[in-house]
């Protein structure tokens, strides 16, 4: 009994361990835990338990490092304690793994506490018209366009020239919905909020921004307000934190109570009025629906 336990008890843990770590590598649950940047990271460490289980299992499993005269790990001697071993091991991770949940509660967003100023968002953007987003989705740029070269004629100059946005931004590098709306998210507000020149590009024009919807609901002169959130993440969810916009709901969605936590896509355009002493970014909502989440749930 203590001979098989000693070959195949090591080789069932670490196959425990790489299966899990394959898993949620494998089905995208990863995606709500982990920064794009570390998911390989898990593939790598996943391959390598499979393999040192399976290399485990082959080579006949661990010597027997004891003698008669004594052992450095007594309780590992017998059948219970290898058993105990096993499970200090294994069950934790099995526990963490059938309870753990992709994604955050009100409660832990609330102790988190939200964000609602670029301030406070520890990620800056690289320059002051690139904003972050979520991976696999497109961002509100303003990219550097190379002025056009001199010409000897007299039209050729503007005939090229892409048409451009209040801040010079050309159209063909904004990100559009299907709808033609412009494709935004919550952090592109908040920078916004922060920052003249982006607000430009924003103000006046019907834009699209999918996220969590938040109470609770506040009445204002201008309709009833509650908060759109997505999770901001650095390295991994230890870290996320929730960044937040006010949203202005249109007047149907104040009689349609849509649950807390839904995801939804709103329709609208921002505002970014002074309140408090500071500018404050508001998308004013022209309609409001319930909607699939995206694919990367978080912003990084």
């Amino acid at each position: 009994m203590t001979k098989s336990l000693d070959r195949w008890l090591p080789s069932l843990t670490l196959a425990c361990w790489s299966g899990i770590l394959l898993y949620f590598h494998w089905t995208g649950r990863l995606a709500a835990f982990l920064h794009p940047a570390f998911r390989p990271g898990v593939l790598v460490a996943g391959m390598v338990l499979l393999v040192f289980a399976i290399g485990s299992a082959m080579g006949g499993g661990v010597e027997e490092c004891c003698d008669e005269d004594g052992c450095v790990h007594p309780v590992t001697r017998f059948t219970l304690g290898k058993m105990l071993t096993f499970a200090v091991l294994f069950l934790p991770l099995v526990l963490a793994f059938s309870t753990s949940h992709d994604g955050f509660g009100l409660v832990a967003i609330a102790n988190r506490g939200v964000v609602m100023d670029a301030s406070g968002i520890v990620a800056q953007p690289t320059s002051p018209h690139t904003v972050s987003q979520p991976a696999g989705q497109p961002g509100l740029t303003t990219p550097y366009v190379e002025p056009p070269l001199p010409t000897n004629g007299a039209n050729s100059t503007t005939d090229s020239t892409p048409a451009t946005t209040n801040t010079g931004t050309p159209d063909q590098f904004v990100p559009k919905t299907k709808s033609g709306n412009i494709a935004a998210s919550v952090i592109d507000l908040l920078y916004a909020a922060q920052d003249r020149s982006l607000r430009g590009d924003f103000e006046g024009k019907t834009v699209e921004v999918v996220g969590q919807l938040m109470g609770p609901k506040v009445a204002t002169s201008h309709g009833a307000r509650m908060k759109v959130v997505r999770m901001f993440m650095t390295c991994c969810a230890a870290d996320a934190k929730p960044i937040a916009a006010l949203v202005e709901l249109p007047g149907a969605a104040q009689s349609t109570e849509i649950p807390e936590l839904s995801w939804v896509r709103i329709v609208g355009k921002p505002a970014f009025p002074m309140e408090g002493g500071r500018t404050i970014a508001v998308l004013r909502a022209d309609s409001i629906g319930v909607t699939e989440p995206p694919e990367e749930t978080m912003l990084y």
